[in-house]
Parts: C-alpha cells; structure tokens; sequence
C-alpha cells in the first residue's frame, strides 16, 4: 500500500509528547495517542467504520474474509478506523467471534486505528436497553454492591480485558485499542443513560471511574474514549465527564447531521477537548434512512458530512481526529455504498474519498510509527513534501526550474547539508548528516522561487 499522508499543523507548541490516562502505557500505544494529537491538529481526519471487514451489505452474518469491505470494493481504499464491540465477542458465537478477532489483527498490522465500543447486555438479560433492564442496575454498580450487581460487572470486564490481553495480540505484541465504554450517556435508551431507573450524572461519573479504573489496573495498551449523544452543550459536558484522569478521547455520536447544529455541538465538544488537552473525533455518524442502494448514503458523507467539517467558519469542527460510521449490514443500513449501488452513489464516495481533508488507506501512515509533521510556506504553487524512514529524509517537490538546490537545517539557521539536482526529488543521509530526532527546515530553491518546510523528525 502506497502511502503518503502529509500532516500540516500550524503550532509547533504542539509537538509535545502528550500523557494519556495511563501512565504506563505500551510504546505504540503512547506513539498512537501523539499521532491522533497530531491528526486533531492537521486539516485532514481519518475515516472509520464500525465492523468494516467483518461485516458487509449484502449479508446479515459476518464473514471470515478480513480483507473484504464495501468501502474498498468502491473506492479501492479501506476506512483506517476500525470499530469493533465486545458484545460480538461476548454474546455471539465462537465462529464469528473468531472473525471480528481476525479482522482486528489486520487492520492492526495495516497500522489502522481499533476502537471498540460494548454493547454490554443488562444482568441475566440480553439485552442493553434501558427497558427491561433490572431495576437501578447502573445505580448499583456505581455506589456499591447491592444484589451482587458490581461483582457481576467486574466479572464481565474480567472478559473483556481477557480478550484485551489474550485474543488481541499479534506477534505476542497487544495491540493497542481505544476502549469507548458507557456512550451515550445522556440518552435514555441504554441502562446506564440518563434517569434510566434514577441514574444520575453522579452515579454515571463512578460508574465510568470504576470501570477505567479496572481496566487500566490489568492492562497497558487501552487509550479510553468518553462519548456523549447529540445534542451536547456546556452543561452536558461538565456534569457527565469523568475528568481528565479517566478520559483520553472525547466523541460526540450524532446522525442524519445538519451543518449548523452540527457545528454548534462539535464546537462546543472541540472546545472542551481543547480545555482538557484531549482528542477531540466524531465518534459514530451515519445516514439511517437509505432505501439499500447506497445514494442517500452516499450523499449524506460528501454533500453532508464533508462540508459541515470543512467548511465551518470557526474551523473547529475540523479539529477532530477521525469520523465514524456504523455497520454495513442487510440488517442494518447502507451507511456506505457498496458493490450494487448505484454508480452515482459510488462516485460521490469516491469523491468524498478524494478530498484532501478525507484520510482512507491510501492515503495514510501506520498509526504506530511516529508521523512526520509538516508546515509548508510556498511561493508561486511550489510543492515541497517530506517523508520520512529509519535513514533518511526524501524531499519531493514540483513546480520549480531545474537546477535546484535543496538544504537542511537547524531551528537556529545554521545549515546542516545541502545537494544540487535536476531530479523532482533528493534524499538526505540521516547518518551522513547526523540528522538527530527534532525540528529542521527543509528549503528547496531555484533561480526564481523558493519554499520552505518545517519537518519533525523522531
């Protein structure tokens, strides 16, 4: 897979290394929360889907094929955010637990991001509805024991983080997954939301702290995701966060999106994440009310979603690190096209694919390698980009006369290399140079013109 995702960001006070909830986190599971720092902070977002290769449209079971999706059977390129839900491990057969596991494994080795959500079923139910769920279950984990309903809860996280520290694990490495446990909170449909048999904001706050808690005690590579329902607004937020030493994400889940309402929630959750030094993604978006041809979905991401994010006039509400949809389903809905809609509906996705602010496959790095990060200022649509390996630096660029001269140096001027060429691109030595981890600028130059570019390099 080709790839070639640039991020440009406009503050280098935001290439610090940011601490997550767990301080003793594995590596790649720090490098994954820097890198979303740095996606939050770029003018691009990742795009994601619920089960994208477990599931597809035209079935309602899952299948064991984990490099079929319908995103890339349309577009020749994957969502690089895979959800995932424990309730498909936990209350679902053996056989198609093993797919979602598979699938999992993946698109960690394709360096994607792995979410999971839990649909967890209310006690001796199987269900995860407010309705029919016993009475004040969630009240009772969170304050206590009563009914033995915390020792039952424990005892289903105790399965999870089997599966966290067991089943999830690739060359004997865990993978990393970012856990969005209790979501949407501030509805009344699940039994642990709003007022479902007296819960209170209180009672949610431990709930979440307890759970975190446990997780993090017998884990180390768990990033965990706080994500309320549309509508939000300060009161919301403030009432129903956990605080900064349980969450590393925050999400907003909200569908059938309208750009100004849209943009007033997004913004009031970018600027909270803003405040609480988080990552800021929209956590689960979809069109519900596709006929199964995929037009209305399709729709929906490039005439809906896209400009509702890039054209917000505060520019807040591209200060997200990935977009989410749900399941492509025969029992659930067209949230993309896929191989028998209809062509129109394939090439809107195909165009909303193709924005420079939409990041799939093909257009971006492993998530568990440290991103390069770019600022650019260029003259006359000069072109400079900069990628990056273990030894060296490949600067490419277009627009300029040959001969150019492209040069390396430090923050404080002083030029650490240069080279003439006639090529549309050079590469600089890491070890020729003694090019060392931190910021340099790359200037590329001609007769005529000139650009610059600041580069990260770790």
């Amino acid at each position: 897979m080709r790839r070639y995702f640039f991020l440009l960001i406009c503050c280098l006070g935001l290439l610090r290394v940011f601490a997550q909830v767990d301080d003793s986190a594995t590596e790649k599971t720090v490098t994954l929360y820097n890198n979303l720092k740095i996606v939050q902070n770029s003018s691009y977002f990742l795009f994601g889907q619920e089960f994208f290769n477990s599931f597809k449209y035209s079935s309602g079971s899952a299948h064991g094929d984990k490099t079929y999706s319908d995103s890339h059977e349309v577009t020749g390129a994957y969502p690089v955010v895979l959800g995932s839900d424990f309730h498909y491990y936990l209350d679902k057969s053996e056989t198609e637990r093993g797919y979602h596991t598979e699938a999992v494994k993946w698109a960690y080795q394709q360096g994607f991001i792995v979410t999971f959500d839990w649909h967890i079923s209310a006690r001796n139910t199987s269900s995860y509805t407010c309705s029919g769920s016993p009475v004040n279950l969630a009240k009772n984990i969170a304050n206590g024991n009563t009914n033995g309903d915390r020792d039952w809860y424990l005892a289903e996280l105790d399965k999870v983080i089997d599966i966290i520290n067991n089943d999830l694990v690739v060359n004997e490495e865990k993978i990393p997954i970012v856990f969005r446990p209790l979501h949407e909170m501030n509805g009344n449909w699940f039994w642990w939301g709003a007022a479902c048999s007296g819960f209170t904001p209180t009672d949610y706050r431990a709930l979440y702290q307890l759970t975190v808690d446990y997780v993090k005690a017998r884990t180390n590579n768990v990033l965990f995701c706080w994500s309320p329902n549309s509508p939000v607004n300060s009161s919301i937020l403030s009432n129903y966060y956990p605080g900064d030493a349980y969450v590393d994400i925050v999400g907003l889940d909200i569908y059938e999106i309208t750009a100004d309402p849209f943009r007033q929630y997004m913004g009031a959750l970018v600027d909270f994440a803003a405040a609480h030094n988080k990552v800021a993604v929209l956590s689960e978006t979809g069109y519900r009310n596709d006929t199964g041809n995929g037009d209305a979905a399709a729709r929906y991401w490039n005439d809906s979603v896209l400009p509702a994010i890039v054209n917000d006039p505060s520019g807040k509400a591209l200060n997200i690190a990935w977009a989410l949809t749900w399941i492509n389903s025969s029992w659930s809905h067209p949230y993309v096209p896929h191989v028998t809609s209809t062509s129109t509906a394939k090439q809107s996705f195909i165009n909303f694919k193709n924005s420079k602010h939409v990041v799939f496959s093909d257009k971006a790095e492993s998530m568990y390698e440290p991103l390069i990060v770019l600022s650019t200022s260029n003259e006359n649509e000069a072109m400079v980009q900069v990628t990056q390996d273990r030894h060296q630096l490949m600067v490419k660029f277009t627009g300029f006369a040959s001969p150019v001269w492209v040069s390396i140096h430090d923050t404080s001027g002083k030029k650490i290399g240069e080279e003439k060429t006639s090529m549309p691109e050079i590469t600089f030595s890491t070890e020729k140079f003694m090019i060392k981890p931190g910021v340099y600028i790359i200037k590329v130059a001609s007769a005529t013109k000139t650009a610059t570019q600041k580069v990260l390099v770790r």
